[in-house]
């Protein structure tokens, strides 16, 4: 990190305020800054006072301006318990590593004020959006690439375009082991699954999939 002046802290945080009241009007309560020390840009971490306290990472990128994690933030908030209880129904599933729902990398950002429930979104099919989720399962006797169809058929229902699927695919057997045991041990395959969901072959996964222990 880069070390600012008290002028040039300050403002900063005038500057990602203003930012956050033009684009969402809403107030922002900062808690920490930073500048990073090759590229010069900033980084501005705090709360967005929507009711909920929402969490936000506000980037400055001298000349390109501000960016924000706000609606990722809240699409995700609101999309997590579906999803968590939908790979619960589908897998028998060990743990949810990673899940996020936002703009892709160089999409328009586009929800400013008053930002729609995701659920809304969904049904217009935004394809300025990507899911990105990292599971662990279980085998479930051989049956994981089939398991892993049925979630992504899932997902096709609900309107989702791009995806980032990660699934982390264990032997059966890590259930009953010692939890001193190195999970790595068991881990059978790993399938990458990076594409538009509604235009892939959801049954055949056999590309997507990496064997790490036969």
């Amino acid at each position: 990190m880069s070390k600012m002046t008290s002028d040039e802290d300050k403002q900063i945080r005038e500057s990602a305020v203003q930012y956050i009241k033009e684009r969402y009007q809403k107030e922002l309560v900062i808690t920490k800054v930073t500048k990073g020390r090759i590229l010069g840009d900033y980084g501005i971490e705090g709360t967005i006072k929507d009711g909920k306290n929402t969490p936000v990472v506000i980037v400055s990128e001298p000349p390109k301006g501000f960016h924000d994690s706000y609606v990722k933030s809240l699409f995700s908030d609101e999309l997590e318990p579906s999803m968590k209880e939908l790979a619960n129904r589908t897998f028998d599933l060990r743990m949810v590593d990673r899940f996020t729902y936002g703009y892709k990398k160089d999409a328009e950002r586009k929800y400013t004020g008053q930002i729609p429930s995701v659920f809304d979104v969904l049904k217009k099919g935004d394809k300025d959006l990507v899911l990105h989720v990292d599971l662990s399962v279980y085998q479930q006797a051989g049956q994981a690439q089939k398991v892993i169809s049925q979630f992504l058929h899932e997902l096709k229902k609900m309107n989702f375009n791009d995806i980032g699927i990660v699934v982390y695919v264990y032997d059966d057997s890590l259930k009953s082991a010692s939890k001193k045991e190195d999970s790595d041990k068991y881990l059978l395959e790993r399938y990458n699954i990076f594409t538009d969901v509604q235009t892939m072959d959801i049954n055949n996964l056999e590309s997507y999939k990496t064997v790490i222990k036969k």
